[in-house]
């Protein structure tokens, strides 16, 4: 068996930790299911696991909630759905990624043919958004 969904909520991983779980995902072909909730990390992830999703084939559900991904993270996510088609399902509710991290994100999704469903409650992204 292989391992098909990854849960680390409130492990308190960090950027350090997020980085190292992206470069693994860069080469990993059976895990479809990521959950990193309230794991206290911020841009400096997001940005490592946007990169990790340019080049991961079976990821198909993203959970990222509860960090402090901001606009620099949110526009990484955003460039990395641009050439993405694995990912379906993306996260990212109470992520302070703002009306500039919203705009980045709709944008994407004028090229992006597979993401369903986007979350991103909690953002305080404004009429603008």
């Amino acid at each position: 068996t292989v391992l098909k969904t990854l849960d680390l909520n409130r492990n308190h991983i960090g950027n350090v930790g997020v980085v190292a779980l992206a470069d693994n995902l860069k080469v990993n072909t059976s895990l479809t299911e990521l959950s990193v909730i309230d794991d206290e990390f911020d841009s400096v992830g997001a940005i490592a696991l946007a990169d990790a999703l340019k080049s991961n084939a079976t990821l198909t559900d993203v959970c990222l909630n509860f960090n402090d991904i901001g606009t620099v993270g949110a526009a990484a996510l955003a460039d990395a759905l641009t050439v993405c088609t694995a990912l379906t399902n993306l996260s990212l509710a109470d992520t302070k990624i703002g009306t500039a991290g919203t705009m980045a994100l709709a944008d994407a999704l004028k090229v992006n043919t597979t993401l369903t469903v986007l979350g991103f409650q909690f953002n305080n992204i404004g009429a603008a958004g």
